[in-house]
């Protein structure tokens, strides 16, 4: 049978019409109110994190101060102290900042100093000889090992040093050619500082052959000796006999002098002492072995 409301039934409703949109000048004053007590709430935090601001800006900058005004008065090297001075500055900026972050209640810190952890070890491993060479300049440059102008010997090269930076030092040799060398080799390797006082002794191998009169070649290498303005009274110039070898004896020069004259004083004994034993008639000999030749009969 007919039912005309059971066809009516099935028929959908209309959908029920949307709300009309809310005013956005309400919407825009409600979030500024939600703003401002926000602000409100935390105007305490925001107060003292700014002060801790402030007040650590100004004693970062009080400390680099100090800290590049005792390194120069200690006559620490000048690259030294300025980094050191930027280093100190700018950890303590790092600290500051957090410490406001923390303080304001902007943000979660937790976080933040993980990552920052992380990232400093990962640094720090890559790192890792670059920065053993910083510590070991730091090392250098506060102990004073050795200075710009020295004759060392270390790490298998010698030379004069002409520059100490934070991570090598360069070397000038006796040929005029430029050697870098890291200072975590210098630091692992024994440091021979040739300059490292104003004197030094001089020891000079001499050897006359056997047929040679010995009192006469002593007598003529202390009378050089003596006439060399450059070798110190004292300790008294010596000369001895060092070995007895197989072809030769061995004499042995000791005298002392300025650390800056050792080189000269040097070669000029050895020209002078060759120059006089040839007038003398003393023989230096030449390594030689006697060969007996035995026959049968």
């Amino acid at each position: 049978m007919w039912n005309p409301q059971f066809f009516l039934a099935q028929v959908p409703a209309p959908a029920t019409p949307a709300p009309a949109p809310t005013n956005f000048s309400a919407m825009v004053v409600e979030v500024a109110k939600g703003l401002f007590l926000k602000f409100e709430e935390n105007l305490p935090h925001l107060a003292m994190a700014l002060i801790i601001l402030i007040a650590g800006w100004w004693f970062a900058g009080r400390i680099k101060a100090l800290l590049r005004r005792v390194m120069v008065a200690r006559h620490i090297d000048v690259t030294l102290t300025s980094f050191l001075g930027q280093l100190c500055y700018w950890l303590i900026i790092a600290f500051v900042v957090v410490v406001s972050l923390q303080k304001a209640e902007i943000i979660d810190t937790t976080p933040f100093s993980a990552v920052l952890g992380a990232s400093a070890l990962a640094i720090g491993l890559a790192l890792q000889s670059s920065l053993t060479d910083f510590a070991a300049g730091v090392m250098i440059i506060l102990f004073r090992q050795f200075r710009v102008g020295d004759e060392i010997e270390a790490a298998g090269v010698k030379g004069v040093v002409e520059e100490i930076s934070i991570f090598s030092t360069h070397l000038k040799t006796a040929d005029n050619r430029k050697i870098i060398v890291t200072n975590g080799k210098i630091l692992a390797s024994p440091i021979v500082n040739a300059s490292a006082n104003p004197t030094r002794r001089l020891d000079l191998p001499i050897s006359i052959s056997y047929e040679s009169n010995l009192k006469q070649a002593k007598q003529i290498v202390l009378t050089e000796l003596q006439n060399e303005i450059r070798v110190l009274p004292d300790p008294a110039p010596v000369v001895a006999v060092n070995e007895l070898s197989e072809s030769s004896v061995d004499l042995i020069l000791r005298a002392w002098v300025a650390t800056g004259d050792y080189a000269d004083v040097r070669s000029h004994l050895l020209e002078t002492l060759k120059l006089r034993f040839d007038e003398a008639g003393i023989e230096i000999p030449f390594p030689q072995h006697e060969v007996r030749v035995k026959t049968d009969k």
